[in-house]
């Protein structure tokens, strides 16, 4: 068949909670087939950028939502897109293909949160690509059953997961958790491709039946997630269909073989760098590798469809293998670029618009997949004879000149190989020989356990808990039926096997809490050292649970409780609206105003504190959980977050950041990690922190003399911030000042001595200042040069020495850094350069009217040790909580005393 270009869909959705909040403006228009993106930047140089695609898919605004929570077009005229038209578009042309015998694949492809999962999976109400492909499969098979009687039709269901460069079974309770995953082999004819003993499709023959597969899957993938401290939205999905029709023709009984992959793609989000530690996020990179791996595949197939000779790397991640045939290769294939409308996201959509538009150029070659089925067999059977035939001859082909070590290792891996490809074709043979009926009856015999085990259905008229994920597909994926057995009150919750409700997440100990049913109400009473939160709250002692509390066990695992037997018999879209609209985030957002992190006006605020206070929250979670890590590896380390204003950073110009105080206990070191560093530490911290899991022991070479939990003593902080007032320079007037320089508690720390000296282009200081003096620098101050002389620093503390300063001068890019002084305090620094501005200008003038000069005073910690430094960080925690409760206290007894003595 000849080449075809890859059909490229762009999908833009609403705007989210948090763009609302934050007044965004959608920047994305779609006009017929053509999206255009505003630049919010008024200043640049290119104002919009239009692109053409196959499709582009409206769905921002002008829909309703139907009775049963469907989202349809507000009338005739509306431009919204909803999931049947994207449905009818895509997924009729897979089925299409399918029933042809061709491959075909999908791949969503967008930032996290721009709706790639909605339009795969979508919601219960708004099915996606993946539901409602499979649901029609099998409506199609039936119509052709009373088309052609004798032809049978067979269709396979797998779902995999590739995490950090591992694939995943999820619908193998083993294989979800398993560390070294799944192997690829590499096949002449066939490509990259799991070898059948590692993962056997599972026979499906309705779409009920892969519903459950689903729900498994997303069982296995919530219970992967906690156990191993990943996040999903960090991992790529790809599910497979496998569909075969065998039919007579001409008198030979030909088969017909369909390959689906529908492939829901990580987040691609930006991720920042902190130079000055080179720290990198450990799944930032894998994840940047396999979508930087597939844009380079992308762009070298499209650089091929225009007649370069250049290289495909496939090779280069497991992504792009396992996507070789949907790329370049024996597959029709379509791509969905899912992306935001709002002016915060520009750099990334614009990103992925192009990441799309480069993606169109690719051209695919495929081929019906039909072969007689005898022939199948007998070339299988004639492969299996060469191999094993044909392996002395290949160990024997061993080069001589190889060490005896070096030969027997050789030995040993083509014996491997050769032992895995015979075993992987005789599986194959096996698969071929097996009847059709004798696969439909396993098929059913497994649906009929899963049916057995529906816990879903159960729910619906049992108390239960359900989680709540990051991932608004995961949410609801996991539920623990609250039933109590005769004679029994209290089920044990905890990560023991002995336990009633067994969890698994950070923090959560092995008997974590007891749920207790009394007088028709569910009580829940946390054990010792076990957190547990109801609506944001922490909770030590037995406390009743309500109907949609928000609980939260350990640092970051979500639930909701539920009992449907307080509501009426139609209470099932209730819970389901319930479900929905409770996120991590709302969660997050009780937690920080109920611990005084933000408050109750939190959505009335200036859209750059919001933003500010947005990334609070989302890093609530992953602080609390460097916190638990260094507890349970008694790192004796302290992780607390703060918003620090930039002004005490030496940075006029830059909104309100979250920040991490870093402490050490038992010393008095302590470092201000910002956001993107944490990100990059606890990514390394959970890699440490599963290591260390196994055996209590540090196996990983990476960890040996590097603990990312930490920085290192020498690694010099910010002290604190003095600034100097400009201004007089303006008017060839010297300054000679002692500024002091304040911490970021705005604690004093200490004063420097500065000067600023008027000179000219050659550094000669004038003299006379009556002379060079510039009474109005607006209209007389063609040219500036001055010099800044940073003379010495001191410190009023005696812990920290080789103490430096650092500053930028207006229009400068990167800090001046001075050289840093010995082992004192109390340094001289002697810094001199010279500032030149040529030609000043109305803005030159009015930043030095404005601004002050912010000089950033940095050194190294000393440390010190004390006694209390034999505590275990679980007690330095409850030493440091019971300190603050005290404090509390104490305020609460002085403000009694002032109001009697007012009284």
């Amino acid at each position: 068949m000849p080449s075809e270009n890859l059909k490229v869909a762009v999908r833009v959705r609403g705007f989210n909670d948090r763009e609302k909040a934050l007044n965004s403006k959608c920047v994305v228009e779609m006009n017929g087939n053509t999206t255009t993106i505003k630049n919010p930047d008024l200043n640049a140089s290119e104002t919009e950028k239009r692109f053409a695609f196959d499709y582009s898919y409206w769905s921002f605004d002008g829909f309703k939502v139907e009775s049963n929570g469907y989202l349809a077009p507000d009338g005739p005229k509306s431009k919204y897109c909803d999931q049947k038209r994207v449905f009818d578009d895509l997924g009729q042309g897979i089925l299409k293909n399918a029933f042809e015998g061709f491959n075909s694949s999908i791949f969503a492809y967008g930032q996290t949160g721009s709706g790639k999962s909605y339009s795969i999976i979508g919601t219960p109400a708004n099915k996606g690509l993946v539901p409602l492909v499979c649901e029609q499969i099998f409506d199609m098979i039936e119509e052709k059953k009373k088309q052609n009687p004798e032809g049978q039709f067979e269709v396979t269901f797998s779902m995999i997961e590739i995490y950090n460069e591992v694939i995943r079974d999820l619908l193998s309770s083993k294989g979800a958790f398993d560390k070294k995953g799944l192997q690829l082999h590499e096949k002449p004819g066939r490509g990259f491709h799991i070898m059948e003993r590692d993962l056997k499709p599972t026979p499906v023959f309705s779409y009920s039946t892969i519903e459950k597969l689903m729900e498994q899957g997303n069982k296995h993938k919530s219970i992967a997630e906690t156990k191993m401290n990943a996040t999903s939205s960090r991992a790529h999905t790809i599910v497979e269909l496998i569909f075969k029709q065998t039919f007579k023709k001409d008198g030979n009984e030909l088969q017909r073989v369909s390959i689906i992959d529908l492939v829901d793609l990580a987040g691609s989000e930006r991720q920042s760098k902190t130079g000055a530690s080179g720290d990198t996020l450990k799944e930032g990179i894998a994840i940047n590798l396999s979508l930087t791996c597939l844009g380079n595949v992308i762009g070298a197939i499209a650089s091929q469809s225009g007649g370069k000779n250049v290289r495909v790397p496939y090779r280069d991640s497991t992504l792009t293998k396992i996507l070789m045939n949907a790329l370049g290769g024996n597959s029709k294939t379509v791509m969905v670029a899912a992306i935001s409308p709002s002016d915060n996201n520009y750099t990334e959509t614009i990103s992925t618009l192009r990441y799309a538009d480069r993606a169109k150029q690719i051209k695919t070659n495929a081929k019906v997949n039909e072969n007689p089925k005898d022939k199948l067999i007998r070339e299988l059977q004639e492969e299996i004879a060469k191999l094993k035939a044909g392996g002395v001859t290949m160990i024997g082909g061993i080069s001589a000149d190889l060490s005896k070590k070096e030969y027997e290792r050789a030995k040993r891996e083509m014996e491997e190989s050769i032992k895995r490809q015979l075993e992987d074709s005789e599986k194959q043979m096996e698969i071929l020989k097996e009847s059709y009926e004798q696969r439909l009856a396993e098929a059913m015999k497994k649906a009929k356990e899963l049916e057995s085990h529906d816990i879903n259905e159960k729910a619906k008229i049992c108390p239960h808990l359900s989680n709540i994920n990051i991932d608004p597909m995961l949410t609801g994926s996991l539920k623990h039926l609250l039933e109590f057995p005769e004679g029994k009150s209290l089920l044990i919750i905890g990560t023991s096997e002995n336990v009633d409700i067994q969890i698994y997440g950070l923090g959560v100990s092995d008997r974590h809490a007891g749920i207790s049913w009394e007088n028709g109400e569910f009580f829940v009473e946390p054990y010792l050292n076990s957190r547990v939160m109801k609506n944001g709250k922490q909770y030590e002692e037995k406390f009743k649970l309500n109907n949609f509390d928000r609980l939260v066990f350990g640092a970051s695992l979500y639930y909701l409780f539920i009992n449907p037997t307080k509501f009426d018999q139609d209470s099932e879209q209730l819970i389901l609206n319930q479900v929905t609209t409770i996120t991590v985030e709302k969660i997050q957002k009780e937690i920080a105003q109920e611990s005084g992190l933000i408050s109750d006006g939190f959505d009335g605020r200036d859209p750059n504190d919001l933003q500010c206070l947005n990334e609070l929250i989302d890093l609530m979670p992953m602080v609390e959980e460097a916190n638990q890590m260094s507890i349970l590896m008694d790192k004796k380390m302290r992780y607390d977050l703060m918003i620090l204003n930039p002004i005490v950073l030496g940075d006029p110009h830059s909104k309100p950041k979250p920040v991490i105080l870093v402490k050490k206990f038992g010393t008095t070191l302590e470092w201000i990690w910002n956001s993107d560093k944490f990100l990059d530490r606890k990514a390394l911290m959970s890699d440490y922190y599963l290591d260390f899991k196994e055996d209590g022991k540090i196996n990983n070479p990476n960890y040996k003399d590097y603990d990312p939990f930490v920085d290192a003593p020498d690694t010099p902080i910010l002290i604190g911030v003095g600034l100097v007032e400009p201004k007089c320079v303006l008017h060839r007037v010297p300054l000679n000042d002692n500024p002091k320089f304040f911490d970021y508690s705005k604690k004093l720390v200490g004063n420097l001595h500065v000067e600023l000296l008027p000179c000219d282009k050659q550094g000669i200081i004038y003299e006379n200042i009556q002379e060079s003096i510039i009474q109005n620098p607006e209209k007389s101050l063609q040219e500036l040069y001055f010099l800044v002389r940073i003379n010495n620093v001191k410190c009023l503390s005696t812990r920290y020495k080789k103490i430096s300063c650092q500053y930028k001068c207006f229009g400068e890019e990167q800090f001046v850094v001075t050289d840093a002084g010995g082992d004192t305090n109390n340094p001289n620094i002697s810094h001199q350069r010279i500032v030149s501005y040529p030609k000043v200008d109305s803005k030159t003038i009015k930043y030095f009217s404005t601004f002050p000069l912010f000089i950033q005073v940095h050194g190294v910690q000393m440390s010190s040790t004390n006694d209390s430094n034999k505590m275990t960080t679980r007690q330095w925690f409850e030493k440091e909580k019971k300190e603050k409760i005290n404090s509390v206290e104490k305020l609460r007894e002085v403000i009694l005393i002032f109001r009697v003595k007012a009284y």
